[in-house]
């Protein structure tokens, strides 16, 4: 149908290509060698084409920039034609701007594609696709003919004709109000049952149990038709969206004619297809054994719809495609290092789950992604956890054909500390903006409406349907003599060129046929008829004549076949097989006219003959999709056919009495048929067991011959005894058969069960008695099915129990020696050889021996095998870095069950983890990602099918740096100029040679190395001659390979160069001073350094009474100065020292110890350090005065208030080095000046520190004015009354004038209590204000009257009216209580309450109902009702229930808290 241009890969045959990423989305870069040269590069796009949306008939192009070294080549093909044609399609290149352009003029309609361009060179190849998308303009008249040829060129204008049951929407006649839409059925015959509630809602069905039994009634009909073409339909797969971006579909199914024709229709319309999925053509059909592959490339969004898979005339498996697409898409996201990203969106329609894509690789639930997915499956979410700067990149989500990307932004923490992870932090960052969960309501919404509407049609449509069939009830009711089911005419038509001519009609019940399973019933002596058993399975069987006239049952005939019942002697009939696989059976002509019954199979048909005293032949069950029917009665009443299961077929035979013979319930493929009995009762048949079939014989005394169940696909039938006794059959095993031998008094032989696909059966006795099988010939090993290796010898063997003749069969056909055949035959041993087996050689083979066979099948095949060239690729090692991937790809023939398997050192790799293995029909890759050195081994392939299994290896080679030389390293020489070293070896030499070992030194003392050179791989030892006598070095060594450096080999300690000289010892060490906490030492140099220059000292130290010295510090951290102070010492231990000098060879000799010394301070006079000598407290705080000092030994501390003793409420807390004056709640009185006596043994030293206690002063008296002389106005006020409580109190005067409207102080710092204001003006209103200060602030302000303008207006009478006076007073209340505290004991504790009330009340604290506002231990204060008590240390007596008590002249208050000291 199209052309399409062909653009060859430019990797080699057997080459593998790199992927590559570009800087521009889009672009693919496929790289032809691992390592490019250096200043070559593999083609890239700059810039890409633009999709383009254009007019019919104007002027269309495509624009790209490449880069590449060399220069590549650029070539544009499309998907769907050719563009070879120059009229249509013109390639031009700017060399200045480095543009290709393609160039389309007067574009037509047939021209909107995907468009490909490619750029190549020797180094790789870069391609990018466009879309070109034409709008028509009107309509063309030569597009219909056009297209008509086109179709015609390609074959399918016949096939397009035909049309699928479900009928195209163009040509859908107008659905009735409520009628469900014939997709819901088919849609429903192919799904899973766990999709059945989905479909049903999708439909707007809601009526289950009608929708499923209606469909159970469907899909009976529906199997049944499928049966006339295909078996065994199994494993079907909706239509899903593949990762390389086609569709397809999946079923399995065996065509019983290879020859029936597969179509495939989109929405009702036949759609043309190709064997493999091509360039040429959109949908491919592809068979892979039993398995049927649709696939469909290059998606669009017309591709959506209802596809059909038909073989013939009859649906195998319909699916509906749907797409669906992005309402909100996702937007980019900017995160911060160790952020969690969110990307969300919202679908058209429900999708339990979305393909998210990160960096171009598929995302999975994980420790690094969660996918979430709301209830109605609209809101999908994709969460990237903990960011980091390397997930930064595009991010896709795929529904079907349907995609949207952004990009992930990740800025670096920059407050993270250097070298360290930032935390983790809680915060999620993007998000899509709008409100997901509105759109999607609003979508659901939407979706709940369509259903809703439907449902309301359904049902209305159902209720009017139920209304017309109340209406005809009385109808149906008058034809209630109607059959069951529906009966209908039957007309056995030709289907082969060996059935019978004539057609009869027969009406009846109609069961179901079973698969590949028969039993019959044996004969009756009366001449009423013998059933005959179904075909079985490609083989055929016919029954023998009896001596009495009496019928023999003819076996069923198989696989096309045929089998006709043989003629009475008096005139009863005699039954035929049933042929199996679109065969025919029919019964044989009697001599009385009457019919012989007839087994229809597989496809085939039977009907019953007609008898002569009115009654029918009963028709054996067909197999497959054939037919059954009942006999009739002489009372006129039908004979029932027994219903049959999967397809197969039950009847029940006729009584003279005129009742019906029922057949039993055929199970699982199988048949069972009862037999007739002469007094009318039926004769049951026993159920029909795994393919097999069962069947009761008939009783002279009308008692039913039971039939023993068929096994496996077996058979067995009863027959039938004079004495009315029955006569059982044995269970047919595996694939065989079992029936009775005919006796002369017409009583039916007992078969024994047969084995293996064979048959027995007993012979017959003339007096009529069983003869049973086992004494006579018999089968002892049978045939079984073999495989067999395509030109290789064969042998199958047939056992006896006594030396007898016998036949060979191959499906049906005898077999003779000759043509590479061999038939031998050693006393009772039967063998038949195939020299050279050839695909013609497989069949089903048998052995018949008189009445006994045994069968079995024979199947010829190749071991999977490779080709030569592709097993010498396959065995070049593969050659990988370090943390590079490892690919290997083995091509083979398709085969059917062939197993691959791949294997590493013998170990079976298994897919998962850092391994990928790929199945494909022909070929299998291994990927290996990220390889480690230790990956390094043997890879094999292994290809097994039932013939056989062939294997292909090749190594796997891992690059690695070498592993480090083995030590240790030695030293073979030292001298004062020389140190050579010695190594050995690395075990690891990395995958590659060592080419050399690199040494570096360290000089002791240094922390720099020294590259000193470096040697061969040859050579493992180094001189070094630039060495210092005396001084020692430190070497490392380092292997190298093309891959790298190795980790180091170290000396173990280090190397002096010469022999060791030690330094003289030094002077003995001078105590300078002691103090509790260090000893300062001196020392003078040795007097002999022996020519060696001493680089420092090292001190040791001995405590008395002990014998062991303790070095202070390391020979590798001398101390450089000849003086230390040692402070690792404990106060009041005594201590001598000595010293040893420490040169290049380390430390020589000590000194001699110094005199012992206790660490102690020195007695000295105490003095105060930095004491405050003025504190101001405001009244009902605590006061602490804290005064720091030193002295040796501690000296008594005493405070004095105002030179008297302290009161006993004071507290005074020493420790060392500090004392605390704590007064818990203060009082004016309490200001005094406090002095403190420090006093020892050497002397003693006095401080005084004066402490007032005070509060915000009261206002200040009345204020009056009084001008002295114009311009000038005296203030005076009457003093506060703290002025005489407080010596520091002063005063501060503020005025105000109506000019400028502000307040400014005038007057600060004023002892007195007048101020003279200056610059008074006449016309202008002046007010003064009045404040008391001290050290605790302003206190509230004393308001003069008005001064100025109408400072002399008669004041307004308030007409009697009196303002009220307000009192604040108020009794105490506890505004906040005490809380319950559990302190550990040694530990802080506060407490706190707050208190409410005026006048102020007094607060008492009690612990244990005793007061504690004296005791010292406790720090209790008071502030503006807020009381507060301090323990600085708690102890055990300090637990139990605490309580303030607030009371004043108006009342009292209290609260209470428990306090528990933990351990």
């Amino acid at each position: 149908m199209f052309k399409r241009t062909k653009v060859t890969d430019g990797t080699a045959t057997g080459q593998v290509g790199f992927r590559k990423k570009s800087k521009v989305p889009g672009v693919m870069i496929t790289q032809y060698i691992e390592k490019l040269p250096e200043g070559k590069s593999h083609p890239d796009f700059t810039r890409k084409p633009i999709a383009l949306t254009i007019q019919e008939g104007k002027f269309a192009f495509f624009k790209a920039i490449v880069t590449g070294d060399p220069k590549p080549t650029v070539v544009w093909s499309r998907n769907n034609g050719d563009v070879s044609d120059p009229a249509r399609y013109q390639s031009k290149y700017d060399p200045n701007s480095n543009e290709h352009t393609f160039e389309m003029p007067h574009v037509k309609p047939d021209q909107a594609d995907t468009y490909k361009c490619f750029a190549k060179n020797e180094y790789g190849q870069a391609m990018v696709t466009v879309v070109l998308n034409v709008i028509e303009v009107g309509f063309k008249m030569t597009k219909a003919p056009q297209q008509q040829a086109e179709v015609a060129n390609c074959n399918f204008k016949k096939v397009l004709k035909r049309r699928s049951k479900v009928v195209p929407k163009a040509e859908e006649p107008e659905k009735k109000e409520g009628e469900i839409d014939p997709k819901f059925w088919e849609l429903l015959m192919s799904a899973d049952k766990k999709d059945y509630e989905r479909i049903c809602a999708e439909f707007g069905v809601t009526d289950f149990r009608w929708m499923l039994k209606k469909l159970n009634e469907m899909k009976r009909e529906r199997e049944e038709e499928q049966a006339e073409f295909v078996k065994n339909l199994s494993d079907l797969k909706p239509i899903h969206i593949n990762a390389d971006g086609t569709a397809s579909f999946e079923l399995e199914f065996d065509l019983l004619d290879p020859s029936s024709s597969i179509y495939l229709y989109k929405d009702g319309e036949m759609i043309p297809y190709t064997k493999e999925l091509g360039d040429k053509m959109k949908h491919c059909l592809r068979k892979v054994g039993r398995k049927y592959i649709f696939s469909m490339r290059d998606l669009m969004p017309e591709d959506a719809g209802f596809y059909q898979l038909d073989v013939e005339d009859v649906n195998m498996f319909s699916t509906d495609f749907k797409m669906v697409d992005f309402l909100v898409k996702i937007q980019e996201v900017k995160a911060m290092e160790r952020e969690d990203a969110v990307f969300e969106c919202v679908i058209s329609a429900p999708l339990s789950k979305l393909m998210w894509f990160g960096k171009n690789m598929p995302l999975e639930q994980g420790d690094k992604y969660d996918i979430e997915v709301s209830e109605d499956k609209l809101i999908h979410r994709l969460v990237v956890k903990d960011c980091m700067v390397v997930d930064k990149g595009i991010y896709a989500a795929c529904a079907g054909i349907k995609s949207c990307n952004a990009w992930l932004v990740v800025e670096a923490d920059k407050g993270a500390p250097k070298g360290k992870k930032s935390a983790r932090k809680t915060t999620r960052a993007g998000g899509s903006g709008t409100d997901l969960q509105k759109v999607a309501q609003e979508q659901q919404q939407k979706l709940d409406k369509e259903r809703e509407e439907r449902k309301e049609k359904i049902k209305a449509a159902r209720e009017a349907a139920a209304e017309a069939a109340a209406a005809e009830e009385p109808e149906k009711t008058a034809d209630s003599g109607a059959g069951k089911d529906k009966g209908a005419a039957v007309e056995v038509e030709r289907i082969d060129k060996t059935s019978v001519a004539a057609t009869t009609t027969v009406a009846g019940d109609s069961g179901s046929g079973h698969s590949a399973g028969k039993a019959s019933g044996g004969a009756k002596q009366d001449g009423s008829h013998a059933d005959a058993g179904g075909g079985h399975s490609a083989g055929k069987a016919s029954g023998g004549a009896r001596k009495d006239g009496s019928i023999a049952d003819a076996g069923g005939g198989h696989s096309a076949g045929k089998a006709s019942g043989g003629a009475k002697q008096d005139g009863s009939h005699a039954d035929a097989g049933g042929g199996h696989s679109a065969g025919k059976a029919s019964g044989g002509a009697k001599q009385d006219g009457s019919p012989a019954d007839a087994g229809g199979h597989s496809a085939g048909k039977a009907s019953g003959g007609a008898k002569q005293d009115g009654s029918h032949a009963d028709a054996g069950g067909g197999h497959s999709a054939g037919k059954a029917s009942g006999g009739a009665k002489q009372d006129g009443s039908h004979a029932d056919a027994g219903g049959g299961h999967s397809a197969g077929k039950a009847s029940g035979g006729a009584k003279q009495d005129g009742s019906h013979a029922d057949a039993g319930g055929g199970h699982s493929a199988g048949k069972a048929s009862g037999g007739a009995k002469q007094d009318g009762s039926h004769a049951d048949a026993g159920g029909g067991h795994s393919a097999g079939k069962a069947s009761g014989g008939a009783k002279q005394d009308g008692s039913h011959a039971d039939a023993g169940g068929g096994h496996s696909a077996g058979k067995a039938s009863g027959g039938a005894k004079q004495d009315g006794s029955p006569a059982d059959a044995g269970g047919g095993h595996s694939a065989e058969e079992a029936s009775g031998g005919s006796r002369q008094d017409g009583s039916l032989a007992d078969a024994g069960g047969g084995h293996s696909a064979g048959k027995a059966s007993g012979g017959a006795k003339q007096d009529g008695s069983l003869a049973d099988a086992g004494g006579e010939p018999g089968i002892t090993s049978g045939l079984s099915d073999i495989l067999a290796t395509r030109g290789q010898p064969a042998e199958l063997t047939v056992k006896m129990n006594t030396d007898c003749d016998g036949a060979w069969f191959k499906d049906g056909e005898p077999l003779k020696s000759g043509g590479g055949i061999s038939i031998t035959k050693d006393a009772n041993i039967h063998k038949l050889t195939i020299h050279s087996c050839r695909d013609t050689d497989s069949g089903l083979l048998r052995f018949v021996s008189g009445d006994l066979s045994t069968e079995g099948r024979i199947t010829v095949g190749d071991v999977p095998e490779f080709d030569e060239d592709d097993l010498h690729k396959f065995s070049k090692p593969v050659i990988v870095r370090v943390g590079q991937n490892a690919a290997f790809k083995m091509p083979f023939q398709p085969q059917e069950s062939l197993t691959v398997s791949w294997f590493k050192d013998g170990t079976e790799l298994k897919d998962g983890g850092g391994v990928k293995i790929v199945r494909e029909p022909n070929h299998s890759r291994l990927l290996l990602r990220d390889c480690l050195r230790s990956d390094t081994g043997e890879i094999k392939i292994q290809l097994k099918n039932p013939f056989g299994a062939v294997e292909a290896t090749s190594q796997l080679i891992v690059l690695d740096r070498p592993g480090p030389p083995e030590g240790p390293v030695e030293t073979v020489e030292t001298t004062s100029s020389v140190i050579e070293i010695k190594w050995n070896p690395p075990k690891d030499d990395g995958g590659s040679a060592v080419t050399n070992y690199i040494i570096e030194r360290q000089e002791r003392g240094h922390s720099l190395w020294t590259k000193l050179g470096d040697v061969s791989a040859e050579k493992t030892s180094f001189r070094d001659r630039n060495v210092t006598h005396g001084k020692k070095y430190s070497y490392r060594i380092y292997a190298e390979n093309p891959q790298g450096l190795s980790d180091s080999l170290e000396t173990a300690d280090s190397i002096m160069a010469g022999i060791m000289i030690l330094s003289g010892p030094p002077g003995k060490p001078k105590v300078v001073s002691t103090s509790k906490t260090c000893i300062n030492l001196t020392w003078t140099p040795p007097e002999d350094d022996k020519g060696v220059p001493i680089i420092g000292y090292q001190v040791e130290k001995r405590k008395k009474d002990t014998n062991q010295w303790l070095a202070l510090n390391a020979i590798n951290e001398p101390i450089e100065d000849v003086n230390y102070a040692v402070k690792d010492v404990t106060e009041g231990a005594e201590y001598e020292f000595r010293v040893s000098a420490i040169n290049e060879s380390g430390a020589g000799d000590a000194s001699p110890p110094s005199a012992m010394a206790c660490a102690k301070n020195p007695n000295m006079r105490p003095c105060f350090k930095d004491p405050e000598d003025f504190l101001v407290v405001r009244a009902g705080n605590s006061v602490r005065v804290k005064i720091s000092y030193e002295a040796e030994p501690p000296p008594h501390i005493t405070w004095l208030k105002d030179d008297e003793p302290i009161a006993p409420w004071i507290n005074v807390i020493n420790t060392e080095g500090m004392s605390q004056l704590v007064i818990p709640s203060s009082k004016r009185s309490d200001s005094a000046i406090y002095t403190i006596k420090a006093k020892n043994s050497v002397g003693e030293a006095f401080f005084d520190v004066e402490v007032r206690v005070t509060d915000e002063p009261k206002c200040p008296g009345p204020v009056e004015l009084e001008q002295t002389v114009y311009g000038k106005v005296a203030v005076s006020w009457v003093p506060s009354p703290d002025q005489e409580l407080d010596d520091r109190l002063y005063y501060v005067v503020s005025q105000h004038d109506s000019n400028t409207r502000m307040w400014k102080t005038v007057a600060d710092r004023l002892f007195a209590n007048t101020y003279t204001a200056h610059n008074i003006l006449p016309g202008i209103e002046y007010h003064f204000r009045v404040y008391a200060k001290n050290d605790m602030g302003l206190s509230d302000p004393s308001q003069s009257p008005t001064w100025g303008a109408n400072s002399n207006r008669v004041p307004i009478s308030s007409n009697g009216v009196s303002s009220m006076e307000i009192s604040f007073e108020r009794p105490p209340s506890i505004l906040v209580p005490l809380k319950v505290h559990t302190p550990p004991k040694g530990y802080q504790l506060y407490m706190t309450c707050a208190v409410r009330g005026c006048p102020t009340p007094n607060v008492s604290w009690y612990l244990n109902n005793t007061c504690i506002n004296s005791d010292k231990n406790y720090y209790i204060t008071n502030s503006c009702g807020v009381c507060s008590m301090y323990i600085l240390r708690v102890r055990e007596n300090d637990g139990g229930e605490y309580r303030v008590v607030a009371v004043n002249s108006l009342g009292k208050a209290e609260c209470s808290t428990k306090l528990t000291v933990r351990d």
